[in-house]
């Protein structure tokens, strides 16, 4: 999957979890005041892990706050 692909992908999965559009996921947008907490972070997570058909670690999400910084972790780790 192409790089812009895989950003718009992961945008559309994950939005209907924080109940924003897609194109309300900026690279800055605070994750947890977005309305990010444990159970969404979950439910996040599980949607890009089935998009990607990959498994993060428990803590994958630990010290992430912005979208941007999400998005930059699941390219490093997807090799993206």
């Amino acid at each position: 999957m192409p790089v812009p692909d895989l950003d718009v992908a992961m945008r559309e999965a994950i939005s209907p979890h924080l109940r924003v559009s897609p194109e309300e996921l900026t690279l800055d947008f605070d994750l947890w005041s977005g309305g990010f907490d444990d159970d969404t972070a979950i439910g996040v997570l599980e949607a890009v892990e089935d998009l990607l058909d990959v498994r993060f670690p428990d803590d994958f999400l630990d010290g992430l706050t912005t979208y941007g910084q999400f998005s930059s972790a699941v390219r490093i780790a997807v090799g993206a």
